[in-house]
């Protein structure tokens, strides 16, 4: 039960009802000494010095405090409870937040027509293939493992290189390693993984590390934009 004063007539008229029920009353009240905090039984002190309206009458400061000792009850019981992301999403599964936590990097990744080039490609052949690719970068494979990704910064970096970056092939151009994840992987922790990194896309792999796709930021924003 909720009132500033602890003199609420609509909560003091329940009180007699909820002992009767014996319910358990918790009161949040700034005045220790009113009727609601002397018949619960407990009581959260959100007592404040003076209202910061002008008058010292609207209740401002006291909503406040109100508003925090809720937030702080709430964050310690999802604590000491072990709430989960997961259990935010599947109780709050409409919104940006909550579509961004059910969904899986599996259903927004770019799947097909993948821009895969060898590691010998020319390159002119990487050009091409990030052309065509349309995400801004080519995965540079060895067979069915991935060697590393050439993106658009990867090409304007060659011309620092030499004179002539005709000559380079993909090896020379790629970074190795680049960063992964798996497609089962949550959609949230995509975007946090590229926002920490500071990169804009991810290669996703499948639970034997085959390379399956491609997620982009700008994937997980659409996807944002539509929920």
């Amino acid at each position: 039960m909720i009132s500033n004063s602890g003199e609420t007539e609509e909560l003091i008229r329940l009180l007699p009802f909820l002992a009767h029920q014996t319910n358990a009353v918790i009161a949040m009240t700034g005045k220790l000494d009113s009727t609601l905090a002397k018949h619960a039984d407990a009581v959260l002190d959100v007592s404040v010095p003076r209202e910061a309206c002008n008058n010292n009458l609207a209740p401002t400061s006291s909503t406040t405090a109100t508003l925090v000792m809720g937030d702080a009850l709430a964050v310690v019981l999802s604590t000491l409870r072990g709430f989960q992301p997961e259990d935010f999403a599947r109780f709050h599964p409409g919104g940006s937040l909550g579509r961004k936590l059910l969904t899986c990097v599996a259903d927004v990744m770019h799947r097909q027509n993948l821009p895969i080039c060898a590691v010998g490609a020319s390159f002119r052949q990487v050009v091409q293939t990030i052309t065509r690719g349309r995400l801004g970068l080519a995965m540079v494979m060895e067979g069915t493992a991935l060697r590393g990704i050439i993106t658009d910064g990867d090409i304007r970096r060659a011309f620092d290189k030499t004179e002539d970056p005709m000559r380079l092939s993909a090896t020379e151009i790629m970074t190795a390693n680049p960063m992964t994840i798996e497609m089962n992987e949550r959609f949230a922790v995509a975007e946090d993984r590229m926002h920490e990194a500071k990169i804009n896309s991810l290669i996703v792999k499948d639970h034997v590390g085959a390379v399956v796709g491609v997620l982009q930021i700008y994937d997980i924003a659409s996807a944002e934009a539509q929920a």
